[in-house]
């Protein structure tokens, strides 16, 4: 049945009006999770220190700096990571280990590396060269072999960085500069 012209005129337009609960239950339940979900999101940066660039020739950048470092003492302190432990070293002398050959710190008896003795001899090691004049006594090279994991050289990293003293009031640079060197093979 057709209505008649009259009838369509009067049908009035009704006004809704917006119903945006649902809209407002998803914010309520999305925004703590997304401000619980950036809780579980760390970053941690551990700063290295690159080596000087080498010019094409092989001689160093700026050889006239050379020749004043040179005249400095050098430590060159060394932390290689083999499979078998850590040694610490420098050019001219490696630390033995308790056997007297082998790693400076060798691995403990489920295989895993032993950090808290090499914190200890990290840290004697400080001591004795403190104030002696050496200008990289804060910088230790960290070299690896191919088969450690990322994160026992990590783990490394944050042993060489600081220590506390023996009262445990103040916490201390033991050899905050690293670098890396060439991997050993």
């Amino acid at each position: 049945m057709a209505y008649k012209p009259s009838m369509r005129r009067k049908n009035e337009d009704e006004e809704m009006e917006l119903d945006i609960r649902p809209v407002m239950n998803l914010m309520v339940v999305l925004i703590p999770l997304l401000i619980a979900g950036a809780e579980w999101v760390k970053l941690s940066v551990i700063e290295i220190n690159v080596p000087p660039a080498k010019a094409a020739d092989g001689s160093g950048v700026g050889d006239n700096k050379n020749d004043i470092k040179e005249k400095q003492k050098k430590l060159g302190l060394t932390i290689a990571i083999s499979d078998a432990g850590i040694t610490i070293g420098n050019a001219g002398v490696i630390l033995s280990g308790e056997s007297g050959e082998g790693p400076t710190v060798g691995k403990l008896e489920d295989g895993k590396y032993d950090y808290a003795k090499l914190r200890e001899k990290l840290i004697d090691l400080k001591k004795k060269i403190v104030g002696k004049g050496f200008v990289d006594e804060n910088r230790a090279v960290l070299t690896a072999s191919a088969d450690i994991e990322y994160q026992t050289i990590v783990t490394i990293m944050d042993n060489l960085q600081t220590y506390t003293d023996e009262e445990s009031k103040q916490v201390l640079p033991l050899f905050p500069e690293v670098n890396f060197s060439k991997v050993l093979q």
